[in-house]
């Protein structure tokens, strides 16, 4: 029985480590990447933009700053929901009494930025004002507050700001979102909305009038 445990413990431990490792080193080539875009990100977007104009010519241009919107707007509008998100439900974690709420509620506001991060996080917190003796009105109190602020930014705030920043109405940013983080996982949380504003832009131009064409 022991030999069984200790084989089961070995392997648990060897894949544990991998995942780990795997995790860590795409951790690790994300920030890498990120450092050298934001050093070199002027002179990269210059080059994206002339490469684009000499090959779609304006129309392409156009298509890539759009693209280069919907990803800003994706950015800003994930980070703005987050704080708000963070701060609101904090506020309950301290009207309810939950131990530790400032980290409590920064916590959450990191998880949201998280697809259903933020659930575990209030979740967690009301678990954690029952076993300090808090009343279960009060902690179911603070999962209900949590999920309306999550279920009003998520699918409300966010998409309206993320779709004001690239001019895409509100259902298809909300598509883009859903189907980014089904199709691709979490980096479909930013390609998702990319795309959409890639295909809008496409058919604007394609079935607005025509340019007058010189005589």
């Amino acid at each position: 029985m022991n030999g069984i445990d200790s084989q089961t413990l070995t392997e648990w431990s060897k894949t544990l480590g991998g995942a780990l490792v795997s995790r860590l080193l795409h951790t690790f080539l994300t920030f890498l990447a990120l450092f050298i875009l934001l050093r070199n990100g002027n002179e990269i977007g210059q080059h994206v933009l002339a490469a684009t104009d000499r090959w779609f010519g304006r129309p392409g241009e156009r298509l890539a700053e759009s693209m280069a919107s919907a990803v800003r707007g994706t950015v800003n509008g994930t980070i703005l929901v987050a704080v708000g998100e963070g701060i609101l439900i904090g506020i309950g974690f301290m009207l309810a009494g939950v131990p530790n709420a400032a980290l409590f509620a920064v916590l959450t506001t990191a998880f949201a930025m998280l697809p259903l991060g933020a659930w575990l996080a209030f979740g967690t917190a009301a678990i954690v004002l029952i076993l300090a003796g808090g009343s279960i009105l009060a902690a179911a109190a603070v999962a209900g507050w949590g999920a309306v602020v999550m279920l009003i930014g998520d699918n409300f705030v966010q998409p309206a700001l993320i779709g004001g920043a690239v001019r895409l109405p509100f259902l298809w940013t909300l598509f883009g979102i859903l189907g980014g983080l089904e199709t691709f996982g979490l980096i479909g949380l930013f390609l998702g909305p990319v795309l959409m504003a890639a295909l809008l832009t496409i058919w604007r131009q394609q079935s607005g009038p025509a340019p007058d064409q010189p005589s």
